[in-house]
């Protein structure tokens, strides 16, 4: 028969008491006897547990924690103990057990004190690494004054661990938030992976998520995002930055990050804040770039592109014009309704992180890697690039961007429009123009006439000036139509002139009139003038009910000007006369007459449309024209 020690005999006499009083006298003689021995007031808790005393047991077991976790090797069932009563507390409420609320219960009795070592202690035999940042994020959230302590070994697990999608969200949205208002002191190699990670993130749930309030999502990723940054520099001692505001100017931004970099009294541009400041400001002026660059239908289901080209006022100045390359001023950008006016400072605040964060291979080098990070940004890079391109004058990189096989994300009508853009800034005009015309007209969609026409094309030749236009049927044909508008204007101060210039480019007055009244004005007054004007394709382009009257006015109040439009009405099978407003032959007023009727009743036709056939119709005619002599 074994023979059982003081202390053994002691707690057997209280297990085997069925009176739960005599029980409890056996024990509290043990624990007087022997107040540092495990078992006995192991035994002691174990009794409080069972009679569900969760004030007495909280008592016991805080005793044990304080008294033997120090010991050589913790008890196991202290440790189970621990185990099941940690498990329990992050048991969402209205799911626990019995067992499980008595433990909560308990727990509630226990000093914080006694609290904060169970949990460490919980924490310091966890197997994994994930099961230690939740306990450890259960002991923060109890005890916030321990942040300081605890949550710099925190953080550097989770973004060490961050590819994993559960260290992910515990980051996010449980590690971040809980110490956000009492920056820990955090190494700043582990601050800059901080800062990346949280970046890549927010980026990643903006251009990836398919949310319905799409707009409220975007403006709560980048206020987290520059409230990262903030959070960053606290800990970091940066120089404050600004933080999101979406009706800022980006121009607040870009002042701030040149106030930081000013303070730097050596104007290092390896600075990781600069970095950071840089590069989150040139994404939010991105993105805000490529939103302004797309243009929503009424219903929400389709996009039509934006794009920069070179306005037309340096072809009006002088056909050989060609801009400097490598220039590097941001010229002046107009836009057309409804694209928004703010697109050109957006572009602009890009262009100026862009500059300063390649400023020196180092910067260069850890900016990439933070944009690398997000493949999603390829597309907003390329369009980027080539509007940047296009800004500065550089028309070599913009061919090369245009050319490289790489740019799968760019239609066909875009790249035509874009490639005619570029040749017409590279200048001077060529037959190769026409072609790139044609080439677009095909690409045209086929549907009736959307968007608008452009504003302000007509402009003085004083610096360089751009234009942001949607890449609607309108606006396109506009463009293209205006810029031959531009390169056979300066022909109307050549005395020798042809007829077909005047008619043709009567023709491409039409298209938004009165947008070309006063260059009408002018070729009726060379018409007055040479008191003679032939054009017989008048009755197939001319449908504008002012030039119409306006030809009626010559012939009723200016009888020598001699005026020959079209073939005759009743000789047309034998070609044997055309109309002219003079002449003995008194049918011929008549066949006018009938002419200017006939033309009046088409001045409702679709002029969209009829432009597209003049331009098509008419090529070789307008090549003739532009290179005549």
């Amino acid at each position: 028969m074994e023979v059982l020690s003081n202390e053994k005999y002691l707690i057997a006499r209280a297990k085997e008491s069925t009176d739960p009083y005599k029980a409890k006298a056996w024990i509290i003689a043990a624990k007087t006897l022997f107040p540092n021995d495990f078992g006995v007031q192991f035994e002691a808790y174990e009794i409080e547990k069972n009679a569900n005393n969760f004030e007495e047991a909280a008592k016991c077991l805080g005793y044990i924690v304080m008294t033997f976790h120090g010991a050589h090797q913790t008890p196991s069932n202290l440790l189970n103990e621990i185990s099941m009563m940690t498990n329990a507390l992050r048991i969402p409420e209205g799911t626990a057990t019995l067992e499980q609320e008595f433990y909560v219960k308990m727990f509630q009795y226990i000093s914080y004190e006694v609290q904060h070592q169970i949990l460490l202690l919980t924490a310091a035999h966890s197997n994994n690494n994930l099961d230690h940042c939740r306990l450890i994020l259960l002991l923060l959230k109890r005890f916030p004054q321990a942040i300081s302590t605890h949550a710099p070994r925190l953080l550097e697990t989770l973004i060490q661990n961050v590819a994993m999608p559960s260290f992910k969200e515990m980051l996010f949205n449980e590690a971040i938030p809980l110490v956000y208002n009492r920056a820990p002191d955090l190494a700043p190699q582990h601050v800059h992976q901080l800062m990346a990670v949280c970046f890549e993130y927010y980026l990643s749930q903006m251009l990836n998520s398919e949310c319905e309030d799409r707009v409220r999502l975007v403006n709560d990723c980048w206020k987290k995002i520059f409230d990262i940054l903030d959070f960053c520099g606290k800990i970091l001692k940066w120089e404050p930055f600004v933080l999101y505001k979406k009706s800022w100017s980006k121009d607040v931004y870009w002042q701030k990050i040149i106030h930081i970099y000013k303070l730097d009294p050596f104007r290092s541009t390896e600075s990781k804040q600069i970095l950071f400041c840089a590069t989150v400001v040139f994404v939010l002026a991105l993105q805000e770039y490529i939103g302004h660059s797309k243009l929503r239908s009424k219903d929400g289901t389709t996009e039509t592109e934006v794009i920069l080209v070179e306005a037309l006022k340096d072809v009006a100045l002088d056909m050989k014009h060609r801009p400097l390359e490598g220039v590097l001023e941001i010229p002046h950008i107009l836009v057309t309704a409804p694209v928004s006016a703010d697109a050109p400072n957006c572009l602009i605040a890009c262009h100026s992180c862009w500059q300063l964060l390649h400023s020196n291979e180092r910067m260069k080098s850890d900016f990439a890697q933070l944009i690398l990070c997000l493949p999603q940004l390829s597309g907003w890079m390329q369009k980027f690039l080539i509007d940047l391109y296009v800004c500065v004058g550089q028309h070599d990189e913009t061919a090369t961007l245009l050319q490289s096989p790489n740019v799968v994300s760019m239609g066909a009508l875009e790249k035509s429009v874009r490639q005619f853009a570029l040749t017409l800034a590279q200048g001077p005009v060529s037959v190769h123009l026409f072609d790139q015309i044609a080439t677009i007209l095909k690409h045209l969609p086929q549907a009736p006439s959307g968007g608008s026409y452009l504003e302000n094309v007509a402009l003085t030749p004083t610096a360089r000036v751009l234009m942001l236009i949607p890449l609607t049927k309108r606006a396109i044909l506009h463009y293209l139509v205006q810029t031959l508008v531009a390169i056979l204007k300066p022909k109307l101060v050549d005395p020798e002139c042809s007829n077909s210039v005047l008619g043709n480019l009567l023709v491409l007055s039409q298209l938004n009139w009165p947008h070309e009244s006063t260059t009408v004005e002018i070729i009726f007054e060379i018409i007055k003038s040479r008191r003679q004007f032939s054009y017989l394709l008048f009755t197939s382009y001319i449908i504008t009910a002012e030039i119409i009257e306006e030809f009626m006015h010559l012939w009723t109040h200016s009888p020598e000007v001699k005026l020959e439009l079209a073939m005759p009405q009743q000789s047309l099978a034998t070609g044997a006369r055309r109309i002219g407003t003079r002449g003995a032959d008194k049918g011929v007023k008549e066949d006018f007459k009938q002419t200017i009727r006939q033309q009046i009743a088409r001045s409702n036709d679709d002029i969209d449309e009829l432009m597209m056939q003049f331009l098509q119709q008419q090529h070789l005619s307008l090549v003739q024209n532009v290179f005549e002599k």
